[in-house]
């Protein structure tokens, strides 16, 4: 099984580090008059951040790193995001450009001339819509 980005097959061990620190709720406070707090609390319906690390054990390919970045440098784009293990993720996703940089892949082993099947590691910067 794999991680799906638009349809791009990358490695299902990708580590997802930001899985359980986005924040479900949005939150301000504001002091009144007499001191007394008033908060006021919505959920936040988008922008949760999917940061996906491929390390040394789990890397993608030349083919694939060059497959993200082409949908990296398309401006506004949105794709699917699909974990086949985890039927119940799926998301409607944009790169965080936001927070440059939104993709950053280099070489396992730097080659001259590195072939289709060249590990990458590093990090895919990711958004839900």
């Amino acid at each position: 099984m794999a991680i799906l980005l638009a349809g791009i097959a990358l490695p299902s061990g990708l580590r997802w580090p930001d899985e359980f620190s986005a924040d479900p709720v949005a939150q301000s406070m504001r002091r009144r008059l007499d001191g007394a707090p008033t908060i006021y609390a919505r959920a936040n319906q988008a922008g949760r951040p999917i940061t996906l690390e491929a390390d040394a054990s789990q890397w993608l390919t030349r083919v694939q790193a060059l497959a993200v970045q082409a949908l990296a440098a398309v401006p506004g784009g949105q794709f699917p995001l699909v974990f086949e293990e985890r039927a119940d993720l799926s998301f409607h996703v944009c790169f965080r450009h936001h927070e440059p940089p939104a993709l950053d892949l280099r070489p396992l082993i730097d080659y001259a001339d590195p072939g289709t099947d060249d590990p990458y590691t590093g990090t895919i910067k990711l958004m839900t819509l």
